[in-house]
């Protein structure tokens, strides 16, 4: 009896955990086409909150938080040029989820990839101000993030994006660039579909790629 009663208990207890699994996949996959298809600051800020509402129920999993902060950082990115104060509240959220990601996932490279955008993101309020102290940061969580996952294509394509805007006698510019972009354009061709994993920087490596070829 006791042993029937073991039974009934893991099988309800396993067909919950598959009823809860089956709806974060869902919610996850919608929000996902959310973000995908933004197109302004509205767009991002909405799929921003979906993420965030989706990591609150969800608290054990890294991958909403992660998309939490990838919409607030870019919505910081747009925001940034009309209202650098507001842009950096932004950035602070994107860096608050990142941090909670990380305590999940330490060993998880997109998230070093994301640490690095923040801290680009965080250079733009005063790049020449900035650039010395910030540039040693972003290589060295590009450099974690390729050394966690080498085959992470996000990693170089954020590296050739930041050298492209360094001036040529600091080591940026095009020429220096472009192996990175190459480098990301090989990874981004062997990176099959991702599902709900990220997999932004193909189409911008392209073009990036057209920019430097010369």
């Amino acid at each position: 009896m006791k042993n029937l009663v073991l039974f009934f208990a893991l099988f309800f207890s396993g067909t919950n955990l598959f009823a809860q699994n089956a709806e974060y996949t869902a919610a996850m996959t919608n929000a996902v086409a959310q973000l995908d298809t933004a197109k302004n600051l509205a767009d991002y800020q909405a799929a921003a909150n979906t993420f965030s509402r989706i990591a609150a129920a969800e608290p054990k999993e890294w991958l909403p938080l992660y998309y939490a902060s990838f919409g607030h950082l870019i919505s910081a990115f747009i925001t940034i040029r009309q209202d650098v104060p507001k842009a950096l509240l932004m950035i602070d959220l994107a860096q608050a989820d990142l941090d909670k990601s990380r305590a999940l996932a330490p060993q998880e490279s997109e998230l070093a990839v994301l640490q690095a955008y923040i801290l680009i993101g965080r250079l733009m309020e005063n790049p020449m101000a900035k650039g010395a102290e910030t540039t040693p940061k972003v290589f060295a969580e590009l450099g974690k993030a390729s050394a966690l996952n080498p085959d992470n294509p996000r990693a170089p394509y954020l590296y050739g994006t930041y050298v492209l805007n360094m001036p040529e006698f600091y080591g940026g510019g095009a020429t220096n660039a472009k192996a990175h972009f190459e480098k990301a354009a090989a990874l981004f061709e062997k990176e099959k579909d991702r599902g709900l994993l990220p997999h932004w920087g193909r189409e911008d490596n392209g073009k990036k790629m057209e920019q430097v070829k010369n």
